[in-house]
């Protein structure tokens, strides 16, 4: 039984046979992407999470050790201590002691990016609206450079992730 040309391009069209393999075909390439974006992201949120918990860590050891070490001992310990607990490779990493001002007077902190005044007396009440009383504060400081799973998800990651916490030692 020989078919003509427009008798065999109607029975194509009406069969069923193998569509869902041709749409699996389509779209494997795009569930692909999509994985690996996902994959990048949750890379890059993880990486962000460990950045903040060496901060926090290296803010708890600053404080332990701001009661008794002078502000140029403790920088360098401090940025030791986070550098050594790391579990990323941290791009940078800088430690300040009241401000950079390196010295152990102590100062008020105002404003979101933080102003020191003072020197003051250490206890003494600070002239903003806010109340509170002048102390010593250290600054620590790092950024990583993530490295994604994928490399066409370079183009949408940022090149570094940094991360800034401020305590008061005193």
């Amino acid at each position: 039984m020989r078919l003509s040309l427009p008798a065999l391009l109607r029975a194509l069209l009406r069969a069923r046979r193998g569509i869902a393999a041709v749409e699996f075909a389509l779209l494997a390439p795009l569930l692909i992407l999509l994985a690996l974006g996902i994959a990048d992201l949750g890379m890059l949120i993880h990486e962000r999470v460990q950045l903040s918990q060496v901060l926090t860590a290296g803010a708890q050891y600053a404080f332990r050790q701001g009661q008794s070490e002078s502000g140029s001992t403790l920088t360098a310990d401090v940025k030791s201590f986070v550098d050594t607990l790391s579990p990323v490779t941290l791009s940078s990493l800088s430690t300040s002691y009241n401000g950079g001002l390196e010295s152990d007077s102590c100062y008020c902190v105002q404003g979101s990016s933080p102003v020191y005044t003072g020197p003051l007396t250490c206890g003494a009440t600070c002239t903003d609206a806010s109340g509170s009383t002048a102390g010593k504060f250290m600054a620590i400081t790092a950024a990583i450079s993530p490295t994604p799973l994928f490399s066409m998800n370079a183009y949408f990651m940022p090149d570094t992730l940094s991360a800034t916490v401020t305590v008061r030692l005193k």
